[in-house]
């Protein structure tokens, strides 16, 4: 095997057969000798020795470094550590970004894939599938539980309160894109994804208290809370802005259907909105609008249900209401 076609052979994997830039960031991170033995993954360190004819203590030195970079993922097993490249782009993506050491050309590139080929791979993703791999969880405090179920795996407070182990990184889109000025240090990494970040060294473990304090920092800032498209804990919680998440940017320019909405909607009181605007300039999905002399409406097609509207209304004019059953939330 040539080592150009070890770094294209990749770039086919993340289904991106004619990418220019997935070789290249390839390429900042790692020699042509370890893109070789990313491309023969799965396997052991004596299986990968064996089959590419180096010795076990180079492959596990280039497995360690692999690693660190986030760009193979290992699991115990038998007394054994098997080894496995990204199963696909999201996961390059978010691993390799939070790499400690990486260079400025490599974010560089990074923004470039965004902006350049990610858009044309959105498009092809949404049509295999079947439920988009995230959703908005609403903020907590936009919803009154007396008037509406709010269920554990759309309360992100109780999703902290039951985690075993909470660590937090840099936000892997905000690294890249920089649009915006939001808080960058505020993606949390819940039990496994926790685990696995702390040992990489590419995060730091946090107390539930200090979660919490980063929470109330994202409501803050206006990011949207968006965990994975499931029941129970699940192992991240980011907090999203609507100019660098991946799946945002796309689903506010071409309506892609790339992260799912929450259960609830807001709902205007018309007897206490006094159409300041505020809820406009609130929402990153242009999902409620305010015209003269009139009260703030709601566009239910574009609405992700965040309730950063709610929280934000001078007047608590608007309030989030349940529209969506509990089995909307995937088992």
């Amino acid at each position: 095997m040539i080592n150009t076609s070890s770094h294209q052979l990749f770039a086919e994997r993340m289904l991106q057969k004619d990418s220019e830039l997935i070789p290249k960031i390839l390429r900042c991170m790692i020699n042509d000798s370890q893109a070789d033995l990313l491309v023969s993954l799965p396997g052991t360190s004596d299986e990968m020795a064996a089959k590419l004819n180096r010795s076990v203590e180079e492959i596990d030195s280039d497995l360690k470094e692999m690693f660190r970079k986030g760009l193979v993922f290992k699991k115990e097993k038998g007394g054994k550590t098997a080894w496995r490249p990204p199963a696909h782009l999201a996961q390059f993506h978010d691993g390799t970004i939070l790499w400690p050491e990486a260079p400025p050309e490599f974010y560089d590139l990074w923004r470039d894939y965004m902006d350049k080929e990610w858009p044309e791979l959105a498009h092809v993703l949404v049509k295999f599938m079947p439920r988009p791999f995230t959703r908005v969880v609403p903020v907590g405090k936009s919803i009154e539980t007396g008037k509406v179920q709010v269920l554990a795996p759309e309360n992100i407070r109780q999703i902290i309160e039951s985690s075993s182990r909470i660590a937090v990184t840099k936000c892997t889109c905000r690294l890249t894109m920089r649009k915006c000025d939001a808080p960058v240090e505020v993606c949390l990494q819940i039990n496994r994804g926790a685990d696995y970040i702390i040992e990489r060294g590419t995060g730091r473990e946090v107390s539930k208290e200090e979660a919490f304090d980063i929470i109330n920092k994202t409501e803050e800032a206006g990011l949207v809370h968006v965990t994975m498209n499931k029941a129970g804990v699940g192992h991240f919680i980011c907090n999203c802005c609507g100019c660098c998440c991946q799946s945002f940017t796309m689903l506010i320019s071409d309506r892609l259907s790339l992260c799912d909405p929450s259960r609830y909607r807001p709902v205007v009181n018309p007897q206490t909105c006094l159409s300041c605007g505020t809820c406009e300039e609130r929402c990153w999905f242009g999902a409620i609008t305010v015209e003269e002399k009139s009260i703030a409406r709601v566009l239910e097609d574009k609405c992700l249900g965040c309730g950063q509207c709610a929280i934000g209304c001078p007047e608590n004019a608007i309030e989030m209401t349940e529209i969506r059953e509990p089995g909307f939330i995937p088992e």
